[in-house]
């Protein structure tokens, strides 16, 4: 009796050879069969091509990654559960906050190549950090991570997609001020130190406690800090807006909907217009 289990994601895995070789096939015929099959995966296909032990060249990579992108879109759109109540349902849920970066990362990846998922990159990083800092201060990861000059912001492509991928990130130990500070709030929690964000108008700033007073952190630049109070009795002129972005603690709903909406933005920027429409749906359920 035939394995009712057996789904259309299995016989494109039974095919992937097949279909692999075909993707170099000059008949007009024969493309929009291959771009069918392979649209049928959920838009990973990596750890499947490992265990086939199946070679690509560096050009099939990027033709089959393009073809594996509606998976993606179509697995982000399906895992992305947003409680009721949109962002600010989120409150403090650190492992939903994490999981829903983890999503985007999962989005960002070409599908094909091998890499540690966000967890666990940032399981990885934070032993690395370990084995210089014992119980480290929010301060101390602060040098750690900005200070030494390890992480920096990309000065000449702050907005690229690249760097809303924090893996991607984690790798090439360059981002943008709101990848960063994420981060920064990440390995924070790991570590055992509190660091927050803080959605200040035009550029993400990370927020941490030092010897009692709150100091506001720009990742991109080199980890500088800034004292919030004097900061606000120094600038009376700033907006109402950054006023309240300085004093409020980091809701981590409301920075996952920046993350999101700078996301559209950079998508749209490059023409990759179904990808942005996609971000606007997530942007939207986080509004709810």
């Amino acid at each position: 009796m035939e394995d009712q289990s057996k789904n259309a994601g299995d016989d494109v895995f039974d095919d992937l050879p097949y279909l692999i070789r075909l993707l170099d096939d000059e008949d007009p015929a024969v493309r929009p069969i291959v771009k069918e099959r392979i649209s049928e995966l959920k838009g990973d296909i990596s750890h499947d091509l490992a265990a086939l032990g199946i070679n690509i060249n560096t050009e099939g990579k990027k033709r089959l990654s393009r073809l594996l992108q509606p998976g993606r879109r179509e697995t982000l759109r399906n895992e992305w559960l947003v409680p009721t109540g949109g962002s600010e349902a989120l409150g403090d849920d650190w492992e939903s906050f994490e999981n829903f970066l983890r999503q985007i990362c999962d989005f960002m990846h070409d599908g094909v190549t091998l890499r540690p998922s966000l967890s666990d990159s940032l399981d990885m990083l934070a032993e690395e950090i370990e084995q210089d800092l014992v119980d480290p201060s929010a301060n101390d990861l602060r040098r750690w991570l900005f200070k030494s000059g390890r992480y920096k912001g990309d000065t000449k492509q702050a907005d690229a997609l690249k760097n809303y991928d924090l893996c991607q990130v984690i790798d090439s130990r360059t981002g943008n001020p709101t990848s960063l500070a994420c981060l920064f709030m990440l390995l924070g929690r790991r570590l055992g130190c509190q660091v927050d964000g803080c959605n200040y108008p035009g550029h993400f700033l990370a927020r941490i406690d030092i010897g009692g007073t709150t100091h506001l952190i720009d990742c991109f630049h080199g980890g500088r800090k800034f004292d919030a109070d004097a900061l606000l009795r120094l600038h009376p002129e700033i907006s109402e807006r950054a006023r309240c972005a300085v004093t409020d603690g980091g809701d981590l709903g409301f920075i996952l909907l920046r993350y999101v909406t700078e996301m559209q933005h950079s998508l749209s920027a490059v023409n990759r217009d179904k990808d942005a429409a996609l971000f606007k749906e997530l942007a939207t359920t986080l509004k709810e």
